[in-house]
């Protein structure tokens, strides 16, 4: 696991992270209760000042705990006030350290009571195909393998593999926590790289322009109903990009709420009808590009 190899500690030795989200990294509920009795430690190693793993000998585990996301400092008080070892690590080091953490413990069932869902998730064929042949032809000369690229909504993660086979490895998330498993289970998500959030929650973890495209795969159904949560979404979600959004739907009409969004946000778009009658999956896209002028 990374979070070993950044404390340096051996494979065999077991590394919690104290929340079992990310969103729950924003307000601490655990952390703030561990840090209330800190005494009950046998050894301490701290990470930039703003993470701490806090070792039990009668448990023989560790707990990382990081304020690093949040608006209150716990984390980074305690660690002035006691005797640690202290490490240095990249930001996004850290981040991805984390995510593993949570992506394994998801898998393993430490959130879960009990599994509704049983075998592998389904991936159609010809979905994948489609995808993958708009995506050559929409982004060939836009990016490549080097590009850093967001994932939104990736459900199980037929996105994630489309995008893997134009050799891009994207950060991938999602809400659904049962989806994202099935996909980690399955090898379609990679467990260092995809992790469960609203995705208004996003800006949290991530600056402006972190990604030079930021790519959702059916987004919606949007309607009047929901369509103040899903512009949030669409907002919040794009501003992570420096030069790239596409989202696919089932509507014109939702290529249309989206296009008139970004308009207004500096986004020069473009609505591409991908419409097939054998498929009801990604049937028009948008596609816009950042207008620096």
């Amino acid at each position: 696991m990374l979070i070993n190899e950044m404390l340096h500690l051996g494979e065999d030795e077991c590394v919690f992270l104290a929340e079992e989200s990310l969103e729950d990294l924003i307000w601490l509920p655990v952390t703030r209760n561990i840090v209330a009795e800190a005494s009950d430690f046998d050894r301490a190693i701290a990470v930039n000042d703003r993470a701490l793993a806090l070792y039990s000998e009668a448990q023989d585990l560790w707990i990382l705990m990081t304020d690093l996301y949040s608006e209150s400092r716990p984390v980074t008080d305690l660690i002035k006030c006691i005797d640690c070892e202290r490490v240095n690590a990249d930001a996004d080091d850290l981040f991805q350290a984390i995510v593993e953490c949570l992506s394994v413990s998801l898998m393993e069932g430490v959130f879960c009571d009990g599994c509704s869902e049983s075998g592998a998730p389904r991936h159609p064929e010809d979905r994948i195909s489609r995808l993958e042949s708009m995506l050559k032809e929409l982004l060939g000369g836009v990016l490549d393998d080097g590009s850093s690229v967001l994932e939104v909504g990736c459900g199980s993660g037929i996105g994630t593999m489309v995008l893997r086979a134009l050799g891009i490895n994207p950060w991938a998330m999602d809400i659904d926590r049962c989806e994202v498993c099935q996909g980690l289970r399955a090898g379609a998500l990679d467990p260092r790289r995809t992790f469960v959030l609203d995705a208004r929650l996003l800006p949290r973890f991530f600056s402006t322009e972190s990604f030079d495209a930021v790519m959702g795969f059916m987004v919606g159904l949007i309607d009047d109903s929901n369509w103040h949560i899903w512009r949030d979404i669409i907002v919040k979600s794009s501003s992570l990009s420096r030069n790239t959004v596409l989202y696919t739907v089932y509507s014109k009409r939702e290529a249309e709420r989206i296009a008139d969004l970004l308009k207004d946000r500096g986004w020069d778009g473009s609505l591409i009808d991908n419409s097939q009658s054998i498929s009801v999956y990604d049937q028009w896209v948008y596609l816009g590009r950042k207008d620096r002028h």
